[in-house]
C-alpha cells in the first residue's frame, strides 16, 4: 500500500513532536531546573559574600574585646593572686602530695601573716581578727587538693575563706579605709559587706563580713598516689581567664556568691547576715 503524501507529513510530524518531547523531558527540563538551583543558590551566595565584610568587622571586634578582658584580668593575675611558689607567697600544686603536705602549712602561714596585715589597714585596732584554718595533721596526703583547694570539686584550684565578721575600733575615717583597703590586697580577692558602726564619735566600731579568694595559678598539677608510691605530673590548663560560674574581678558580690556547691568552707569565725539597716559601702572586687 502506498502512503499519501500527507500521511508521510504527518508520521514525520509525530516522529518529530515524539523526539522533541523526549528530549525535553529527558534532557532540557531537568537542566533548566538545574540550572535554576544553581542560580537561586548563587543568588544566596552572593547575598551572604555580601555579608562577609560586616562578619569580619564582628570577628575582629570579638576579637579586640577578648583581648581587652584577656588585659584586664592580666593585671589581677599579676598582682592579685597568689606565686607560683612559696618563695612568691603562693606554692607549687606540681610537686607530689607528700611534699605539698610539708608546703601547704608553710602557704597557710603566709596567707594567716597577709591577712593579719591587711585587716590593720586604716590604722584600726582589730578586736576579733580572721583565723586561716589550720591543716589537719591527720588528713590524708591524698585529701589536701580537695579540703584546702577544693580540687577537683571546681574545676581548678582556688582558695575559699569565709572569714565571718570582723570587729574593729577607730575613727570614721579610719575605719573607712579599712574596708577599703581590701580592695587592693596584695595577692587575693576581697569582698566586705554588711558594715555597721556603733559607738559615739570620734571612737566607733566596726564590723562587717569578710570573704577571701586566691586563684592558684599552675600548669601542672600532680595526681593522687598510694601511700609510698611515686608521684608523676599530669598537665593543667593554667589560668588563662576568669572562671566559668564566678565570672571575674566584681563577680561575687558577697559572701553567698563565692563558695561553690559542695566546696567546703577554709576560713574561720561564725559569721552572720549583714545588720538590717547597716550602711554598706562595698570594700574588695
Amino acid at each position: 500500500m502506498k502512503l499519501g503524501r500527507f500521511a508521510i507529513l504527518m508520521i514525520g510530524i509525530m516522529i518529530f513532536v515524539s523526539a522533541s518531547a523526549w528530549g525535553y523531558f529527558l534532557y532540557y527540563m531537568p537542566n533548566m531546573k538545574e540550572v535554576g538551583m544553581l542560580n537561586d543558590n548563587k543568588t544566596a551566595n552572593d547575598a551572604e559574600a555580601a555579608k562577609m565584610p560586616q562578619a569580619k568587622k564582628r570577628v575582629e571586634k570579638a576579637k579586640q574585646m577578648i583581648d581587652v578582658k584577656a588585659a584586664a584580668w592580666q593585671k589581677y593575675v599579676e598582682t592579685r593572686t597568689p606565686g607560683m611558689s612559696l618563695k612568691e607567697h603562693g606554692v607549687d600544686l606540681s610537686v607530689n602530695p607528700w611534699q605539698l603536705a610539708v608546703d601547704t602549712p608553710k602557704f597557710r602561714n603566709d596567707i594567716q601573716r597577709a591577712v593579719n596585715e591587711q585587716v590593720k589597714k586604716g590604722g584600726v585596732k582589730v578586736l576579733t581578727s580572721p583565723l586561716v584554718q589550720r591543716l589537719d595533721p591527720n588528713l590524708p596526703v591524698n585529701q589536701i587538693l580537695s579540703t584546702f583547694y577544693n580540687y577537683p570539686a571546681l574545676k581548678f584550684p582556688v582558695l575559699v575563706f569565709d572569714f565571718g565578721t570582723i570587729t574593729v575600733q577607730g575613727t570614721y575615717k579610719q575605719i573607712m579605709d579599712n574596708v577599703k583597703a581590701y580592695t587592693k590586697m596584695p595577692h587575693y580577692l576581697a569582698v566586705t559587706d554588711g558594715l555597721r558602726l556603733d559607738g559615739t564619735s570620734p571612737l566607733l566600731t566596726g564590723t562587717y563580713n569578710l570573704s577571701v579568694v586566691g586563684f592558684i595559678r599552675t600548669k601542672k598539677i600532680a595526681p593522687a598516689v598510694p601511700e609510698g608510691g611515686a608521684a608523676a605530673t599530669t598537665s593543667f590548663g593554667g589560668m588563662g581567664g576568669p572562671p566559668a560560674g564566678m565570672g571575674g574581678p566584681g563577680a561575687a558580690g558577697g559572701r553567698g556568691g563565692m563558695r561553690p556547691p559542695g566546696a567546703p568552707s577554709i576560713g574561720g569565725g561564725g559569721g552572720g547576715a549583714p545588720t538590717a539597716g547597716a550602711t554598706t559601702p562595698k570594700g574588695g572586687d
